[in-house]
C-alpha cells in the first residue's frame, strides 16, 4: 500500500487531499495556505481531524515530517 493511500484511508479523503493537507501544515503561515487547508479539509477528512483536534493534528504532522520525512507524514 502506498504512503498516500494510507493517509487517504486514515482521513477518508483522496490522495491529492492528503498531500495538500500535509503541504499546508508545513507552510500554514500564509493566509492563502490556511484558506487552501480549510478548503481541503472541508472536502473530506474533517471527522478524523476533529477527533484529535487541529493543534494536535498539526503538531503530529510536523513531528512526523521532522522524524521520518514528508512522505511518512502524508502516509500517516
Amino acid at each position: 500500500m502506498s504512503l498516500l493511500a494510507l493517509v487517504a484511508g486514515t482521513l477518508g479523503v483522496s490522495q491529492a487531499v492528503a498531500t495538500t493537507v500535509v503541504s499546508i501544515v508545513l507552510t500554514g503561515s500564509t493566509l492563502v495556505s490556511i484558506i487552501l487547508g480549510i478548503t481541503a479539509i472541508l472536502s473530506g477528512g474533517v471527522d478524523a481531524i476533529l477527533e484529535i483536534g487541529w493543534s494536535t493534528f498539526v503538531a503530529t504532522v510536523k513531528k512526523i515530517v521532522t522524524e521520518r520525512g514528508k512522505a511518512a507524514a502524508i502516509a500517516w
